[in-house]
């Protein structure tokens, strides 16, 4: 089988991106024929002005898109990421070129130009039942500017009476949760076109004798939905030590932290290839985002080495995280919640955190190995071509 995946890469490299290379291998491996169709927002003012200008409808993507599949007659195209330098043009081009399509969501643009339901560290879901999004354009909640939103919501909005989300042939979700959500907005899409599947990641070695040390660890971008504000604070409050690895707009604030609270220390960006060992050597991971993830790969990854996981009760984290049993909930935006959290996990013994690692590995293989993650891509893709 040829599949095409198409990508707008971000300007900071997160986990969306790390699993369009890790499917696009695994798919590879079991014999099929890949290819990216890559597409980059510009770092500069100008080179990002026009994609922003022609988000509407990028003529450029368009017919790069229609000589891609021409040359490379792919029999399914799978889109991830198509937010600005792409545009839903590319899925107009896969409409156009009578190729079905497939759109992996892994957030909540097409419902709301936030993309995350986050408006100034609190949940806004005003925009998914509004034909179009106006208190969210005059809120400003893409980007803290009200002519960007609006731009936004204006494409997602002609796209709509375009039917363009309609030619897409299925879209990808993590959970039956996403499905709800998506259910309420004003979309329109059947529900049947909703897909499930859950991501994975390659099988790192698993010993069940590591030896941990005493430090909490978090791993993630340095932006207010991953509740950076949420771990400094709690963090502030308890004498155990978190190291952090990460970086983005919110650099300032851990720096400032690290350097008020020596329990706490930052220690930059984390490579691919350190990153399971790290995870191995903390005593857990801390994952506090605030608002509703899809499937986030630093939880497989924590699975995977049989990491045990404090999170936040919302979205994703509330079902792949069994409270008390591959690791612990606290309420979602309460530093102080945390805090006792931490206090509790801390004062567990030994024996026990070890058997919390260990259904934490338990979950990784029954859920979440490249063989699963194969098996729901075949059947995903046989069902659009056919």
């Amino acid at each position: 089988m040829k599949i095409l995946f198409v990508h707008t890469f971000y300007r900071f490299k997160g986990g969306e991106d790390n699993l369009v290379i890790d499917e696009m291998a695994l798919l590879q491996s079991a014999g099929f024929t890949v290819e990216l169709m890559k597409f980059k927002n510009s770092d500069t003012f100008l080179g990002a002005l026009l994609p922003v200008f022609f988000l509407p409808f990028n003529l450029f993507s368009f017919w790069a898109m229609v000589k891609k599949i021409r040359k490379f007659q792919p029999e399914v195209v799978h889109v991830h990421n198509w937010h600005f330098a792409a545009s839903p043009s590319t899925i107009v081009a896969c409409h156009y070129c009578k190729v079905p399509v497939v759109l992996s969501l892994h957030n909540y643009r097409l419902i709301c130009p936030s993309a995350t339901l986050l408006y100034n560290g609190e949940l806004f879901l005003d925009s998914i039942t509004k034909k179009f999004p106006w208190k969210g354009v005059m809120l400003g909640v893409y980007r803290d500017s009200i002519f960007q939103t609006f731009w936004l919501a204006f494409t997602i909005y002609l796209h709509k009476k375009l039917k363009t989300w309609q030619k897409v042939s299925a879209y990808i979700v993590n959970s039956e949760f996403e499905i709800k959500v998506f259910m309420q907005s004003t979309l329109g899409i059947p529900e049947k076109k909703f897909l499930l599947k859950s991501n994975s990641i390659p099988d790192p070695s698993f010993e069940e004798e590591t030896k941990r040390k005493d430090h909490f660890l978090f791993i993630g971008r340095f932006v207010s939905e991953k509740g950076i504000e949420v771990l400094l604070d709690a963090f502030s409050k308890v004498p155990f030590k978190l190291v952090i690895y990460g970086y983005g707009p919110m650099d300032q604030d851990v720096k400032e932290s690290t350097r008020l609270h020596p329990n706490i220390s930052c220690m930059g960006a984390l490579s691919h290839d350190k990153l399971s060992e790290e995870l191995r050597n903390c005593t857990a991971l801390v994952f506090p985002s605030i608002w509703y993830e899809g499937m986030p790969l630093t939880l497989l990854h924590a699975f995977s080495t049989g990491t045990p996981i404090i999170a936040s009760n919302i979205g994703a984290m509330s079902t792949m995280i069994e409270d008390h049993h591959n690791g612990l909930h606290f309420k979602t935006g309460d530093a102080a919640d945390l805090a006792q959290k931490l206090a509790y996990w801390n004062n567990l013994p030994e024996s026990e955190k070890e058997a919390y690692g260990l259904r934490s590995r338990k979950t990784y293989e029954d859920r979440y190995t490249p063989e699963s993650n194969l098996k729901s891509l075949r059947l995903v893709y046989d069902s659009v071509i056919k």
